[in-house]
């Protein structure tokens, strides 16, 4: 009986008046967050049919093509910014634009996804259960931020999205943006700014170096600069599970 109440339970929608279920179709298209989510829904399937119409299509090494904008998309979910550039500008295969186009399409797609559903748990409109502790941990690392980059403002959530350290980036900068009492499109607009004059900052790095460093050392430095962060994800998700582990006992 527990386990059907917990299925039934793992979207729960409920509006702001009434807290009944599901309002009507016209209540939601007045919601922000909803044109939020929507966008961000646009910029990942104008990735699907970029890599579709590269597998599909008769593109000169379109499947080489494919695959380095899949490992590029995939290294920016994980690692962020740096890694996602860096597998983009390691291959010969995309200029430095379409580098920067890729990036900030999963870049804006991410950070639209997460905080259009992060604000609508926060008003209570929608919530995805096994997703709250994910909201309530990334609530938590931008908390822990809040007494640094709250004076500063929209220059501070600009700086902190800007700056590739860890712990900081477009995520946790929308939320931060969001507790320190930013409006929702003008801290969103600030995010989704600072993280292109990231990624335009850092794909000029790759290009600069491509011109002291040939292909083959391009591409190699390329591969260990990225493995070397996801690995420095891994342990760090390693290490947090190990000590979640260790408190249970």
């Amino acid at each position: 009986m527990k386990d059907d109440n917990d299925k039934r339970n793992v979207f729960e929608v409920v509006t702001a008046e009434s807290q009944s279920p599901v309002a009507k179709w016209h209540y939601w298209l007045q919601i922000p967050e909803v044109w939020i989510i929507a966008f961000s829904v646009i910029c990942f399937v104008v990735l699907a049919l970029w890599y579709g119409g590269l597998m599909l299509g008769s593109v000169e090494h379109g499947h080489k093509k494919a695959g380095v904008l899949l490992g590029t998309v995939a290294a920016h979910l994980v690692g962020g910014v740096i890694p996602g550039v860096s597998a983009c500008a390691g291959s010969v295969f995309y200029s430095a634009w379409e580098n920067i186009l890729i990036n900030m399409l999963v870049s804006s797609g991410i950070v639209c996804l997460v905080y259009g559903f992060f604000c609508l748990s926060c008003r209570k409109l929608f919530r995805i259960s096994f997703l709250e502790s994910a909201f309530q941990s990334l609530q938590k690392s931008a908390d822990s931020q809040k007494k640094t980059w709250v004076r500063l403002g929209v220059p501070g959530i600009f700086l902190f999205v800007w700056i590739p350290f860890f712990m900081t980036g477009p995520i946790i900068g929308s939320i931060l943006g969001r507790m320190i009492g930013l409006g929702i499109f003008v801290n969103l607009f600030t995010v989704i700014f600072a993280s292109l004059t990231s990624i335009m900052t850092w794909v000029f790095f790759w290009d600069r170096l491509s011109r002291f460093i040939g292909e083959v050392w391009l591409e190699a430095v390329s591969v260990g600069l990225v493995s070397l962060i996801l690995l420095y994800f891994l342990f760090a998700r390693i290490r947090e599970i190990y000590r979640g582990l260790k408190k249970g006992t």
